[in-house]
Parts: C-alpha cells; structure tokens; sequence
C-alpha cells in the first residue's frame, strides 16, 4: 500500500514539472538507449552463437606467409591434403575455394558467386539444406556427374520457390547441373554473395599441386582439444611439410584462428571502443541528472521537513526519493529501446561481411534484461545523492528558514566535483573522435597513386568452355573495347584481372636474371593482367620507360611493367628497364616502370606489382584472365553504363554483367567501418558535450539559488550588475577548466 502511495505521489510531483521531468527522461533515454544499442551488436556479435552446429569449436586453418606480407595466406591443395591426413586434433576438415558462374538458360542471364567445396563441408558446419540433401561422398569426384546445392535467395528469386527445384538441371557456365538441395534462409559461410556451391572434385594433379594457393579451410576440433594444443600439433606437420619440400613449402607456417574471431576482423576493437563511449556518456548523464535532482532539491527541503515533522522517518522520506528517481529510469530506459530499435537499421552496417546475413539485429530477452538492469542501477546511481542529501538534512534549520541553505557544504562539493568529471568524459570522448576524424580524412585524401574519378567498374567473366583459348578471349576483348572508346563521353577504358583496392592477392614469386637468393630471400610480387590502356584509364602515372601500345602479342617477347617498389629490388643502382626477371614459369622483359599505389588498403605499404599484357596470359591460370572493365568517362561514370551494357550484350546476349560500381565507392568502402564508428563517436561526443553543459547550468542555477540573500545586499550596496555576472561565470568557467585539464 505504501509503495502505491509512493508512486502516486511520485506521478503528482512529475506532473507539476513537466518540462524539468522531460529533460531528465530524454537524457536517460539517450544514455541508456545508446548502451542497449551498443550492448545490441556485442549480443549478436560476441553472446549469441554462430549459426553452426557447436560453433565454438570450428576454426580457420591458414598458411603463413608473412614473408611476403601475408599472415594468413590461402593454403595450397597439397599442404591440406596433408594437413587432412596427418592431424590428429580435428574431427575433420574442409577445403574451399572460390569460384563464380553464368547462370544461363532461364531468364536474364545472372552472375552467380559460388564456392567449390569437399564433400564433408556442410556436414562439418553441421546445417541442413531446407529442401533436398547436400552432397554426396562420390558426388566429390572428378567423373561425378555435376550437381549444385543453392541458396535460399537464389530459389527465392530466381526459381519462386518452387520445390520442383530439386532434380532439376540448371546452366552454370554452359554445363548442365543438377540442384540437389536449398539451404536455409540467411545462411552464409565468409562470403554472403554466394548463392551456389558445388563438389570441388580434385583431381590428381590439382590434389598434388603446391604451388597455387587459392583455399580457404575450415576445420572443427575434438572434444578437449584446445586451441593452443591445435596450433602446436599443427604447427609440427608444417616443419615436416617445409622441410621435406622445401622449394615449395620451406619458408610458409601456419596459423590457426578461430572462427568468431575471423569473422569478426576488427569489429571486436570497434565493440571495445564505442562500448566504453557509451558508457562515459551513461555516467555524464546520470551526473547530470543528480545535479538536477540536488537543485530541485532545495525547493522540497521543507516539505520533507514537514513530512519528517507529521511522523515520517528518514528511511521512508529516502525511499520516496529513490522511488522517484527509478520512476525516471524506467521512463528513460523504456523510451531508450525505442531509440535503440531504431539506432539498428544503422548499426547494422557495422556487422562483419562474414556474418551479415545469418546475423540481424532485435529486441530479444538478453537486450531488455540488459535494460532493466542499466535502467534500474541508473536510477539508484543518480538518485543515491539526493536522497543522501535528504538524510543530512537539519529538519529544525529547514522549518526555521526553508531550508535554503541546508547541506550546502556537501551538496556544493559534490555537484562540483560532477560537474568536473562530467566535462573530462565529454572531453575525452570529443578529442577520440576529432582525432578518428583526423585519421579518416587523412586515408580518404592521401595520395593513393591512381585517379578514381569517373572511373566505372564492371565485371564481365568470360565461361572457360566458352572461351576455351586466349585468342577468343583476346577477340572479345578487343571488340568490347573498341566500341566503347568510341563511345563520346568515353576518355579511355580497359581490362584488368583485378580493380585497385578490390582484390588483394594473386602474387608470383620472381627472380632477376643474374640474382641468387637464399630461400630467406625470396621475392614476391602482385600479379595483374591488363589491356593495352588500363594503366592510363587508372591514371597511374609512368615513371621510366614506357606503356603498353598494343603490339605486344602472344608471339612476341614477354614484357611487363612494374611498379616502383619492385623495381627497388633489382639488384644493381642501375634502372631496370631493358632488364629480364624469371616468374610464371617464363622470362620477361622490363619496358616501363610506374607509380605505386595502395593497392593492398589505404594504411598498407604499397606491395611490388608487375603487369603483364594480357594477349601473353598465361593461360593455365582462370584468375591470370582479366575480367574487370574500367572506363573512363568525361561526366558523371555511371552515365554510360546503359550503352556499355548493349554493347556487351550484342557481342554476347548470354554474357551478365555484375559489380557495376565507381572506383571513388570502392576506395570509400576501404574506411567503411571506420567512418560509420566515426559517426557515432562524434554523435556520443556531442551529446556528451551537451549533457555536460547542462550539468554546469544545474550548477549555476543551484549556486545563485544559494546566494540570492547574498546578490540582494551586494545590490543593495551599489554593486553593479555585470560584477554579479562575472562571479556567477568565473564560477562557472573555472569548473569547465578543471574538466578539460
């Protein structure tokens, strides 16, 4: 009964003060939604499991090749053979590799991403497909008739979700194969793009091969099998792989990561960073609101004499004012989930590639408990000094003279000392941000050795069946491009196996003619095949030497360009150019050397590229054939796609195109993560500013409450009234000093 008078008496209080009540609530909502939004992301990211089966014991298996500035290099299909057939840590392991298709036949034809993966691969992650099976043990074999498991978006879209599905051929690259399962809705390994999977099926010769690095392995440990005792046994089986092919394996390591940690990359730090944000700005302002609630003290120092007077005693008139205060909280914490369920669509951005589909964002048990319990120690911890100021105060004084002055000692100190610590938080968090700001600004401006400006890029991949020779490749190319230079708002366009920034491996060892190394000295290089233009449509600049001009043939001499870091590793102060080095199992000759660029991210040294044309590709290799096509445009870039895309369908209807985008979109992509984190420090930084700012008026505003009296004589005496004010702002100013220092 006494809890419902508590509580009534509470609402005729708030009522009477609707404003003063508003603030109070909207700076808790703030405080409190922020950290449910903020706690939202932890509980998807780090609390909830992934959507494995036994997820915490999947791991990533990974070369290393720091050597050549890849920590976690893809490994090659001999090194797992042997990792698969020789641990005895892991219940089983996976290989997979990445692979992409033309879904033709039905429709508009469609780029598909897929991987290639080993038969045991679903198994291993432990899901099931929605309709149908995944595959088979024999169907992981060379002589298998082919077949494909899709994803749920993919029979969504493309087959309406017909069970019929399964059984039924679909044309992926020309080659007829037969769907045998759908898996579940948002359900995602490392790359969220792909839609197909199918049977690796190495071959003898793919299965013994050492020397092209192109997977990606999973592995699940056994039971009591830690992660320490994983990478150690794996670590054995690598000196032995190292040691007994030491051309090919004698300098590579391995590592083994586990599978949230790879997932989420560098989110954790982020997490860390904007938790701690969110937190200062929670304490600002429960700071703040204790200072409030100190001023509008003074007004009821009397009426809880009163009460103290009529027979209540201090435990309830303390009672009172803590009820009040989680009153506050609770309203504050339930407009907060409002906030916070609306801060998501938002936050969402910040979720890893590897987990954007089969993670979302919701207001589920673990949030709202987290609410409560932020909402309920909020009200105690910004509650806990009025209600201790109540407890001091002296009753007789109170009744004598309204209680204007009582408890100053303690309630002056104590609003001070927030008001201080309120000011250094707000301080903090403003400098972390300006300094984040700095930082982007900085990546997004610097000099990148290339002009993405109206530069499109898309992607035509050529079927292998299709264009079986370089010749038909070359022609295509050849035809593409020379219609789309005639184009009038085309400056220059041309083809690459890689777009800057977009893709950051496919590196060739190499050795200069005349040089002899040490194992410990090998040189490795980024590898890109390219048309006759694309270095000038990039706008990467020529140092020494020359460009391609077009007579380069697969009947000529081998030659390539480099970039200036590789070409610092010629052996001799003399200049490259005219000189041979070994790679790709062929010699070639130095016709020019370019500028570097920050092709492996915007903080990584720029890595030695050689650039070869691409009428001399060595065609053993599907990732040696260029695929990206960049243009060049006088006005906006995107203004030409329309006719780019009929050129392209004339020369070949059953060709897609996908990955259209700019380059100045790719190279902002680069600093995605950083600038929506950005975003959302200086949003906290401001808001903290604000909370703090207005701690320092409840200050004032109690301070000249207290010296009324004392402002009246000064007055009275002939003071003039900007003295008055220069005190009320010293005070005031001398405050936030004490914050920022």
């Amino acid at each position: 009964m006494s809890l419902k008078q508590d509580l009534r008496y509470g609402f005729r209080m708030f009522s009477r003060t609707p404003g003063w009540s508003a603030v109070i609530v909207l700076s808790l909502a703030l405080g409190i939604g922020a950290n449910s939004a903020i706690f939202s992301l932890v509980n998807a990211l780090l609390i909830r499991p992934l959507p494995y089966n036994d997820p915490e014991k999947l791991v990533m298996v990974w070369e290393e090749a720091s050597f050549v500035g890849f920590p976690q290099n893809t490994p090659a299909p001999a090194n797992y053979a042997d990792w698969n057939s020789q641990n005895h840590v892991f219940t089983g392991m996976a290989a997979v590799a990445t692979q992409s298709f033309n879904l033709t036949g039905s429709g508009e034809p469609i780029r598909l991403e897929a991987y290639e993966v080993t038969g045991n691969f679903f198994p291993l992650l432990g899901v099931r497909p929605v309709q149908g099976r995944v595959f088979l043990p024999a169907e992981d074999s060379p002589k298998a008739n082919p077949v494909a498991v899709i994803s749920h978006s993919l029979w969504q879209d493309r087959f309406a979700k017909s069970p019929e599905i399964i059984g039924k051929e679909i044309l992926l690259n020309n080659v007829r194969h037969t769907v045998v399962g759908v898996m579940p809705k948002g359900f995602q390994f490392l790359d969220p793009e792909v839609q197909v999977w199918v049977p690796i099926a190495f071959t003898p010769e793919q299965i013994s091969n050492r020397t092209g690095h192109y997977l990606q392995v999973i592995g699940r440990l056994k039971e009591g099998v830690s992660l320490t005792k994983a990478q150690a046994e794996m670590k054995t089986i690598m000196s032995r792989i190292a040691v007994e092919h030491p051309d090919e394996a004698g300098q590579l390591g391995i590592t083994v990561v586990p599978l949230r940690e790879q997932l989420l990359g560098t989110t954790h730090t982020q997490l860390i960073l904007l938790s701690l944000a969110v937190g200062f700005v929670l304490l600002i302002a429960c700071g703040n609101i204790a200072n409030l609630l100190l001023s509008a003290g003074i007004s009821r120092t009397k009426e809880i004499a009163v009460r103290a007077a009529l027979g209540a005693d201090r435990k309830r008139l303390v009672r009172q004012l803590l009820i009040e205060s989680l009153m506050l909280s609770a309203a504050g914490g339930i407009l907060g989930l409002v906030f916070s369920a609306l801060s998501f669509s938002f936050l969402k951005q910040l979720i890893p590639q590897g987990l954007s589909l089969s993670i979302d964002l919701t207001l589920d048990s673990r949030i709202l408990l987290f609410t409560g319990l932020v909402s309920v120690l909020t009200g105690l911890l910004f509650g806990l000094a009025p209600s201790m100021q109540a407890a001091r105060s002296n009753l007789n004084d109170a009744l004598k003279a309204g209680g204007a002055r009582t408890g100053v000692g303690y309630g002056t100190r104590f609003r001070n000392v927030m008001v201080v610590a309120e000011t250094a938080l707000a301080l903090v968090l403003l400098v972390g941000s300006a300094l984040l700001v700095q930082t982007i600004y900085k990546l997004r401006t610097q000099d990148v050795g290339f002009h993405p400006q109206n530069v499109v890029r898309l992607e035509t991949r050529l079927p292998r069946q299709q264009y079986d020779t370089l010749e038909k490749r070359a022609q295509f190319y050849d035809l593409v491009l020379e219609r789309v230079e005639s184009l009038p708002d085309v400056v220059s366009a041309g083809y690459s196996t890689a777009v800057p920034l977009d893709w950051k491996g496919g590196t060739s060892g190499y050795q200069w003619e005349g040089q002899t190394l040490r194992r410990s000295e090998i040189l490795d290089a980024n590898h890109r095949e390219v048309s006759t233009h694309l270095l000038q449509t990039l706008g990467i600049s020529l140092v020494r030497g020359r460009y391609f001009d077009g007579t380069e043939t697969s009947s000529s001499m081998p030659v390539a360009i480099i970039n200036e870091a590789m070409a610092a590793t010629y052996p001799s102060n003399t200049s490259p150019i005219g000189k041979r080095f070994y790679g790709d199992s062929r010699w070639f000759t130095v016709i020019g050397i370019v500028r570097n660029i920050r092709n492996m991210g915007l903080q990584a040294e720029p890595k030695a590229e050689m650039y070869f044309p691409a009428r001399q590709a060595n065609f053993r290799h599907a990732f040696y054939a260029p695929k990206e096509l960049l243009i060049r445009t006088k006005p906006d870039a995107k203004s030409v796609l329309p006719e780019v895309r009929q050129i392209i369908r004339s020369i070949d209807p059953g060709l897609p195109i996908s990955h259209v985008m700019t380059l100045e979109f790719v190279l902002g992509r680069e600093i995605t993560d950083r600038r929506i984190t950005m975003v959302l420090l200086v949003t906290f930084g401001l808001l903290a500013l604000l909370l703090a700012s207005t701690g320092i008026y409840g200050v004032l505003s109690y301070f000249v409450n207290q010296q009324i009296p004392e402002i009246g004589v000064r007055l009275a005496l002939g003071a003039e009234p900007a003295s008055i004010l220069m005190l009320i702002m010293k005070r005031g100013l001398s405050l936030a000093v004490l914050g920022i220092v």
